[in-house]
């Protein structure tokens, strides 16, 4: 798996090139930009899933936890979630990259659908 620096650092070069005004009306740097992206917001995707697996896994242990010590479910739960907002904000976080990734990579498939389009009808 590609480290997550890594991931966003290249997610982040990628979104740079397809906002040149070259990338704009080239279906070729659109293309093969938007297959870079796509990549890097799937190994986005893999380390998300690993992320949420191992939140899920810690609050759950840790209500589990706080009921046994004799707090009620509802505190038990509100008390774990506080203590993993850190944790929970950096999955909101990538979340949002990811779906803004996606988003691109389908906006970018219009675009070159729309660009091959033009292309046929101005011959």
């Amino acid at each position: 798996m590609i480290p997550l620096d890594q991931v966003i650092k290249g997610m982040a070069e990628t979104q740079r090139a397809l906002r040149t005004s070259a990338a704009i009306v080239s279906p070729t740097i659109m293309s093969e930009q938007m297959m870079r992206l796509s990549q890097y917001a799937g190994a986005l995707d893999e380390h998300l899933a690993e992320l949420e697996k191992e939140y899920e896994i810690v609050v759950t242990a840790r209500i589990q936890k706080y009921m046994k010590e004799g707090i009620k479910t509802s505190p038990a739960e509100t008390k774990a979630k506080t203590e993993l907002g850190e944790q929970k904000g950096q999955i909101l976080y990538l979340t949002r990259l990811s779906s803004s990734a996606w988003r691109q990579v389908g906006t970018i498939q219009s675009r070159v659908n729309h660009l091959k389009t033009e292309s046929q009808t101005n011959i």
